[in-house]
Formats: structure tokens, C-alpha cells, sequence
């Protein structure tokens, strides 16, 4: 049932069983991938994936919030998120190695994107939150292991400078207050 269609008090269920479906379904995806395993084209597929659903996101999060702290929010992923692509590919660059950049998200980052597409008013904004949460929580683990323990010199400082990005975006999404 689309949310638009539901009951305005069932809303805020729907948004909650929304948020723990993709709190699972990101959770098993972490899990199966543990961050520290990935070699560089790993890292550089999975980094580039995931900066590019953060842009997305919070793109589409500027064109429909009315929320102004989720507006600020969304306009500094948009500005960070499009400084992080380009680093990211200098550092593809300069790593040498024989990495494909992906252009498009994943089956995965596709299907969240779709659910927040369809999404509207407070649950539009619960969902961004929820996601925003769930991908830098993610980020933040990818880009710290890769730091430490990553195989491909570039890319290694690539992750180590934009983790602290990655850290301040994730304490930035957890203050903000939705209201459902």
C-alpha cells in the first residue's frame, strides 16, 4: 500500500516498518562484506556506489523536505558528496590499477531509492534520515578499514582523509529531529 494512499495514523508504522526492513537488509549487506576484506577495485566499487546513492538521495531530499534541518543537511551532502566523487576518481587515478568506476547505483541502492521516491512528507523525511544514518554508519566503517588495512597506496589516503568527512556527516544526520 503507498504511503500516500494509507491512513494518516497508520503513516508513522508504515515509516517505522520501512526504516527497520532497510536497517536489516544494510545490516546483512555489511555483514556479508566485511569492509577490511576489500582490495582496491572492492573498495573503489563500493565507495563510488555508495557516494553516489548519498548524492541522489539528498538531491531528491532538496526538491521535496520542508524540513530546514534536513534542507542543510541534504545541501551539505550535495556539496561534499560531489567534492568526494572527483577526489575519488583522481585517486582511482593515481592509484594506477584496473578499476571500472561505476556509473549507476547497485540493485540494491536502487530499490532504497525507489522506496524514498515514493515516499512523502514526514515519512519522506524519516525514511531520508533513516537511510542517510544507516549508509554514513557504513561509510564510516568502509572508509576506516580501507585507511588501515587497504591494498592500494591512493586509494588507502583517499580513504583516510575523507573519513573524518564521513564521520562529521554521520554526527550531523544523527541530530537531526523528524517529526512523524
Amino acid at each position: 500500500m503507498p504511503l500516500s494512499n494509507s491512513s494518516p495514523r497508520s503513516r508513522p508504522l508504515l515509516a517505522v516498518i520501512m526504516m527497520a526492513l532497510i536497517a536489516l537488509c544494510c545490516a546483512q549487506r555489511a555483514s556479508a562484506q566485511s569492509p577490511g576484506t576489500l582490495s582496491g577495485p572492492g573498495f573503489l566499487e563500493t565507495a563510488a556506489i555508495s557516494n553516489l546513492f548519498e548524492l541522489e538521495t539528498s538531491k531528491l531530499a532538496l526538491a521535496r523536505t520542508q524540513s530546514p534541518q534536513i534542507r542543510a543537511f541534504a545541501d551539505m551532502m550535495v556539496e561534499d558528496h560531489t567534492k568526494i566523487a572527483a577526489r575519488l576518481k583522481r585517486a582511482a587515478a593515481d592509484a594506477k590499477g584496473d578499476f571500472t568506476f561505476p556509473t549507476a547505483l547497485d540493485g540494491e541502492h536502487a530499490s532504497l531509492l525507489e522506496k524514498l521516491r515514493a515516499a512523502s512528507g514526514p515519512a519522506f523525511d524519516a525514511l531520508y534520515v533513516q537511510i542517510q544514518t544507516t549508509a554514513h554508519q557504513q561509510a564510516v566503517g568502509l572508509f576506516g578499514a580501507f585507511a588501515n588495512d587497504g591494498d592500494q597506496t591512493a586509494l588507502k589516503a583517499f580513504a583516510a582523509e575523507t573519513l573524518p568527512i564521513m564521520q562529521n556527516h554521520l554526527a550531523q544526520v544523527l541530530k537531526i529531529q523528524v517529526k512523524t
